[in-house]
């Protein structure tokens, strides 16, 4: 799945705000995991700092725009604010080479999502999915909320003091029930968070 089909249909349905982006105070209670090796987050749930990152399981969606699927499969969007608390340090999240996939495989049209989808899960090394025990395809990108232009922006690393969406695409049997994503961030050693969903837990329109 393209980064511009994410936009499309996945940060305009879940109403993505300036408000909801900027606001630290949307990360500011619930679990704080501080230095923990391995940490579980399910839907709803947020973690106000963890090595650096805050973070919330905002929501999953099924993506009601993407293209024909292969048979027995179906597309998941998955919505994660962040938030980097580190004043200084820049973090590198998600798929590396975001402009060089998008002008190979540019979307639209349609007949490149596939190609889009599998370039950006390969540029996707700290993501890593479980669906029903069996790996899932999965890829990842910030998208990065611009107050000015009032627009996202497609970007590699989260600045210092930064918030944006780390928006997950994902490929998934259409008869799932659980789904594990695990992030295992390069700029630590030994660290995991692993994101918790369940069927239940999909948004459809």
């Amino acid at each position: 799945m393209s980064t511009v089909i994410s936009r499309r249909s996945f940060l305009k349905c879940t109403g993505a705000s300036a408000a909801v982006l900027g606001a630290a105070s949307l990360l500011g209670g619930c679990k704080s995991n501080g230095n923990d090796t391995v940490v579980e987050v399910k839907v709803g749930d947020t973690v106000r700092n963890w090595n650096g990152l805050g973070v919330q399981l905002t929501s999953v969606f099924h993506l009601t725009q993407d293209p024909v699927q292969p048979a027995g499969y179906e597309y998941l969007g998955v919505r994660v604010t962040a938030v980097n608390r580190s004043k200084t340090e820049s973090y590198a999240i998600g798929a590396q080479g975001i402009d060089a996939i998008n002008e190979a495989y540019p979307v639209p049209p349609l007949e490149n999502v596939d190609a889009n989808f599998q370039a950006m899960a390969a540029a996707t090394p700290d993501f890593t999915a479980v669906c029903d025990g069996q790996p899932a395809a999965c890829c990842a990108n910030i998208s990065l909320y611009n107050a000015n232009s009032q627009s996202f922006s497609d970007v590699e690393s989260l600045p210092p003091q930064g918030s944006a969406y780390i928006v997950l695409m994902l490929m998934v049997p259409k008869d799932w029930k659980q789904l594990k994503v695990t992030y295992v961030p390069t700029f630590l050693e030994g660290k995991s968070l692993t994101f918790v969903m369940n069927a239940s837990d999909v948004i459809r329109s």
